[in-house]
């Protein structure tokens, strides 16, 4: 720690010094390393990214040229990017029997040991699997209390580029919603009337909690380090601790999904109470597919499989068939 104490000094101080070759080299080395390892892991434990890499290395020839010269600015920005570079070394243990690997590599916490709690799966299972997803993403950002900023900023960009897009869905869900209310038949159907207000409301629901969010995550917190963490660790003190961020983050898609489920049910009732028996037969063997097609994904992701339902089934026969023979011998 003394180290990166003189490197902040000399950061601070750099008038009338020399660069010593050693550091230039040494800092040659670090970044080049960096760039090696953003190129080949998806787990770097370097704290920047591709981009910023990429862009100190072009600072290398040009500090090679002032090596052993008093050049403040050049001494500036050696003393600079090593007390970055070694700041992360010392945060990751680096040398040490219990170092840190990878950048979600926890040395506190088993990420095994983490149980999701019964509320929590009844909310993955209502919202569509994404808080699982937004979970997942949010604990390899936020490590043992310590932001990892280049995965950060590359999943708020993502999230910005999805609330884009679920403003514009929710929008055209909006007109279709108010046009299918429009109809003079729907009037006279009070079950699809209701279920068409709802997926009104969950459609601007969705448009609602995107704008609310995409204006939350403004520019200070997405580029500053020091206001992520702070908003990470008040969003740790709620009781159900970062799972509360990632349902909130799964608002606007959950909300989206549901809007288009209550439209289908509108539809759906729609057209079996105003149809005759030869349209009826025809779209209710469609109606049964699409509807089986559009649930797999949600219940393959809450580990849910016919295959396995199949199979317990079978298993539960064969059980009740034992217990039977048993029973007669």
């Amino acid at each position: 720690m003394g180290h990166d104490l003189d490197r902040k000094h000399v950061e601070l101080f750099p008038n009338k010094r020399a660069l010593p070759e050693d550091v230039v080299v040494k800092l040659n080395e670090i970044v080049m390393h960096a760039q090696a390892e953003n190129i080949t892991s998806g787990s770097c434990l370097a704290p920047f990214g591709p981009d910023e890499v990429a862009s100190m290395l072009t600072l290398m020839d040009p500090l090679t040229k002032s090596v052993n010269s008093k050049r403040e600015h050049s001494v500036w920005i050696v003393a600079r990017l090593m007390r970055l570079f070694c700041n992360a070394k010392f945060v990751n243990f680096c040398g040490q029997p219990g170092a840190r690997l990878e950048t979600d590599q926890s040395l506190y916490e088993n990420s095994k040991s983490r149980r999701k709690n019964f509320i929590l799966r009844v909310m993955n299972l209502v919202l569509f699997g994404s808080p699982d997803a937004h979970s997942k993403a949010i604990h390899g950002i936020w490590v043992d209390q310590t932001i990892v900023h280049p995965r950060w900023k590359n999943f708020i960009d993502r999230l910005n580029s999805e609330w884009s897009g679920y403003t514009i869905f929710s929008t055209v869900m909006l007109a279709v919603d108010i046009s299918f209310l429009a109809v003079p038949i729907v009037q006279y159907q009070t079950a699809a009337t209701l279920v068409a207000y709802l997926s009104t409301l969950c459609a601007m629901g969705s448009l609602v909690v995107s704008l609310v969010l995409a204006g939350q995550v403004n520019d200070t917190r997405r580029n500053k380090a020091a206001d992520v963490a702070s908003f990470m660790v008040q969003m740790t003190q709620s009781t159900l601790g970062l799972e509360s961020l990632a349902l909130m983050l799964s608002l606007p898609f959950a909300l989206l999904i549901w809007g288009m489920t209550f439209f289908g049910a509108a539809l759906s009732i729609l057209i079996f109470n105003t149809s005759g028996t030869v349209t009826i037969s025809i779209v209710a063997p469609i109606w049964v597919a699409v509807f089986t097609l559009a649930t797999w994904p949600v219940l393959a992701a809450n580990d849910v499989h016919p295959t396995a339902l199949r199979r317990w089934i079978i298993e539960q026969v064969s059980h009740q068939g034992g217990l039977g023979t048993g029973s007669s011998v």
